[in-house]
């Protein structure tokens, strides 16, 4: 019974195949846009303006955040007086159309909202192609009651970004504004390469942000991005995936804050494996309490050779994030497992303990020893008899 017990043990020890891992990590990067634009205006104000006399003053609209933009813009013409603090104090018995300027309607259009929108989409960096107006003039019938009055033209800009369907917000559509829709945002695909058990995987330093779609975020926005994991070995592996907290860029404790209140609360992905969804939540990866979170590694199944596999992650940020949230960047890492076996290799040694082998040398342990009790009890009767 011994040598039974023996040979299961050594059992135990021969049939553990000898298995290996090897890891690649990404730093995802998500970013909040400079979301900024502001009227570029030229102008001399005048001393002295005589009915009929034209006066230049030219309106554009520069983009100076980092997201393209819609731009629509608001005139209000007033007669009044100055205060010696310079407060402009209006006078509505005088007629603001005795300020006259011409439009121009090549690259703006009038609505019936009373606002001027921009025909084109504002890209980051760039100013309007044509101005709304380049000059003003008083008109020549303009009467004695506005002798000594000074006149006002204030121009109001407004905004919304260019992606989605942002222009809803105002009761238009793009072809109501004679602008093209905008193509999706979402980014072209990337891509986590494994070269094989000796290399490992392909992760370039400039290869290491999968997240190419997630940049320029807008409270509220939702943005699409594809993951392409290929193995170019000749062996087939188990695929693995986790989430871990990354070193975040050199920033105040403030905005450390707001990153981690961004990545743990605002920030919500779905990632897709095939037709399953494989993780819902937060961005990085930790749900808390007893869920399941991307802390523990998420298995994506077998990648045989010369195959690749698709993640679809879906990002979406929460519309109640307000304006201290513009301009901040996060990163969240990824840490991906290869996980393979040498096919025929078996161990010769006994492999470290485990608590599966524990449990089992214990059941074989205790069914020896059930055994040999069992035995005992039934040949001792019969050797009492014997010395009898």
């Amino acid at each position: 019974m011994c040598l039974s017990a023996g040979f299961l043990c050594s059992f135990i020890g021969m049939i553990a195949l000898a298995c290996w891992y090897r890891f690649g990590d990404t730093d995802n990067i998500l970013t909040m846009i400079s979301y900024q634009n502001r009227i570029e205006e030229e102008y001399v104000v005048p001393d002295h303006v005589d009915p009929g006399a034209e006066v230049d003053k030219i309106v554009n609209v520069k983009n100076t955040g980092t997201v393209d933009t819609i731009i629509r813009v608001s005139v209000e013409k007033a007669f009044g007086t100055r205060n010696k603090d310079g407060t402009f104090v209006k006078e509505g018995d005088l007629e603001p159309d005795m300020i006259q300027i011409t439009y121009n309607t090549t690259s703006w259009q009038e609505k019936k909202d009373g606002f001027f929108y921009y025909k084109d989409i504002l890209k980051a960096g760039e100013m309007t192609k044509e101005p709304l107006f380049t000059s003003f003039t008083l008109s020549p019938g303009i009467g004695d009651a506005y002798e000594g009055k000074d006149a006002q033209i204030v121009v109001r800009m407004e905004s919304v970004q260019a992606e989605g369907d942002a222009v809803s917000l105002w009761g238009m559509t793009y072809s109501e504004l004679d602008i093209q829709a905008p193509e999706g945002a979402d980014a072209a695909p990337t891509c986590v390469t494994y070269l094989g058990k000796s290399e490992g995987f392909d992760i370039a330093a400039e290869k290491t942000d999968l997240f190419a779609s997630f940049k320029n975020l807008l409270p509220g926005c939702s943005r699409t991005q594809r993951i392409y994991i290929e193995n170019h070995s000749e062996e087939a592996v188990e695929l693995l995936l986790r989430a871990d907290s990354a070193r975040q860029e050199e920033m105040s404790d403030r905005q450390l804050r707001l990153v981690k209140q961004m990545l743990e609360e605002y920030a919500l992905i779905e990632i897709i494996h095939g037709n399953e969804t494989i993780y819902e939540g937060p961005v990085s990866g930790n749900l808390g309490g007893e869920q399941h979170t991307m802390k523990d590694n998420i298995s994506l199944g077998s990648l045989l050779p010369h195959t690749k596999k698709e993640l679809k992650v879906k990002l979406a940020l929460d519309p109640d994030m307000d304006n201290e949230f513009l301009e901040l960047s996060g990163k969240v890492k990824w840490i991906f497992t290869a996980k393979g076996e040498d096919e025929g290799t078996i161990s010769t040694v006994y492999p470290e303990k485990t608590g599966l082998q524990e449990v089992f040398v214990g059941c074989a342990w205790v069914f020896l020893l059930s055994l040999l009790l069992g035995i005992s009890l039934l040949i001792w009767p019969g050797r009492k008899k014997a010395h009898i």
